[in-house]
């Protein structure tokens, strides 16, 4: 599958690796172009993804037509109580929860702490928390942090430099009676490997813990599937999949109701909005739902064929360059798009910079996935180049980014 560049309406438009459909034409933020006339490259997908048109049309018209508090007896506020109750059932379809369990929040990170003081209420000293080296901060220093004020324990799952994947035989062992939770990531923010939840609910199946995992890195490419897999509690962040800046936690709502969150008097007894503090971003909930309805159109096998093109493409072209080492699988199996990257002799940070001055949009440094870069053997101050695609990115992206790489690593030789 080649890709195409079109003239379309006094703007570019481009077709998706293995795609059929103009991208372009429903993330408008694509069509933004450069000093030199040609688009930008968004290769930060991993840190957030652009929005759809239907997803800033919906933001809009909620804050144009509705823009009321629910809870109220008058029209627009049983508007927004709709609208609320259909986004829970939407994420509940989208993720694999119950729509009772849905809980809106500002970030992933937020809901994360949000939950951390709640659970912290039920550790006692010599309690166990397992966590993993392949997690985003936001999933590991919480726990850290409720066992240090509880006298719990926190152990983890090793990743493995070598393979780039957990070891479990570590789970095994970081795993026993003690243990009273269990948090694990679907897919790594920085290497892009993909992780199985079945051992770990396995684990936490046989130890009595519950498990919390992090969804926000694999919301785009593939189905969560919550229910299916057994997972007790999981988060994810719109704005990495299509929608906007805001987060959501799906929990057993047996599990939100047994826990105490901080929360007004006034605030209901059950349910999720018990955990809702304040108002939640209303207009940002209308995009998602938006997002969720995008998703749907487009299908996960539409998009994982797209991001297969992709993936191969640039698997080519790391290969291909001297200098440059790739911290992650180098096949196409048990990992996503998302690459980490070293370029011998240059700085992560001197590398994303020069890539942004020709248009080019990766990150640098630990992307917080603070445990990984340890255990890579990576200075945290450094950390990696990290560049990621989702299916909106086209083969010529891919030629872009690593052809600029390419010749900043040709330009560090002697």
């Amino acid at each position: 599958m080649y890709w195409t560049h079109l003239m379309v309406l006094g703007h570019h438009s481009r077709m998706t690796a293995n795609a059929p459909f103009p991208s372009v034409e429903r993330f408008p933020g694509l069509r933004r172009l450069g000093g030199d006339k040609r688009p930008f490259v968004h290769a930060d997908a991993p840190g957030g993804t652009h929005v759809t048109d239907s997803v800033i049309e919906a933001m809009a018209n909620f804050q144009r037509e509705s823009n009321a508090n629910p809870h109220r007896v008058f029209a627009t506020s049983l508007e927004t109580a709709g609208m609320l109750q259909d986004t829970r059932a939407a994420f509940a379809r989208f993720a694999g929860g119950d729509p009772e369990g849905i809980v809106f929040g500002a970030n992933t990170t937020t809901l994360t702490w949000h939950f951390a003081r709640a659970f912290q209420q039920t550790l006692k000293p010599g309690d166990v928390i397992v966590c993993t080296q392949l997690d985003h901060d936001a999933n590991v220093a919480p726990w850290l942090d409720i066992a240090q004020r509880t006298g719990a324990e926190v152990r983890f799952v090793r990743l493995d430099p070598t393979t780039f994947e957990l070891d479990l035989r570590s789970l095994e062992s970081a795993a026993d009676k003690r243990t009273r939770l269990i948090a694990f990531t679907r897919s790594s923010n920085l290497i892009g490997t993909t992780v199985s939840p079945e051992p770990f609910v396995e684990a936490a199946k046989a130890t009595g813990a519950i498990t919390y995992a992090d969804g926000v890195a694999a919301a785009a490419h593939f189905p969560l599937r919550q229910s299916y897999w057994g997972i007790d509690v999981q988060v994810c962040s719109p704005y990495k999949f299509f929608g906007p800046h805001m987060g959501v936690l799906s929990a057993s709502p047996r599990l939100l109701d047994r826990l105490s969150p901080d929360h007004v008097r006034a605030a209901p007894l059950a349910g999720p909005r018990r955990w809702e503090t304040g108002m939640p971003p209303l207009a940002s909930i209308a995009g998602l739902r938006a997002a969720i309805q995008y998703i749907r159109e487009v299908g996960f096998t539409t998009i994982r064929g797209s991001e297969q093109a992709l993936l191969s493409h640039a698997l080519d072209a790391i290969r291909s360059i001297r200098s440059v080492r790739l911290h992650g699988r180098d096949d196409t199996q048990g990992r996503e798009t998302t690459f980490a990257l070293n370029v011998e002799g240059i700085s992560p940070h001197v590398v994303a910079r020069r890539l942004a001055a020709e248009g080019i949009f990766v990150s640098s440094g630990h992307n917080y996935a603070v445990e990984t870069v340890r255990a890579l053997g990576l200075p945290l101050t450094e950390g990696v180049v990290r560049a990621g695609f989702v299916h909106y990115h086209t083969l010529e992206d891919i030629d872009r980014t690593f052809s600029a790489l390419a010749r900043i690593a040709e330009s560090a030789r002697p």
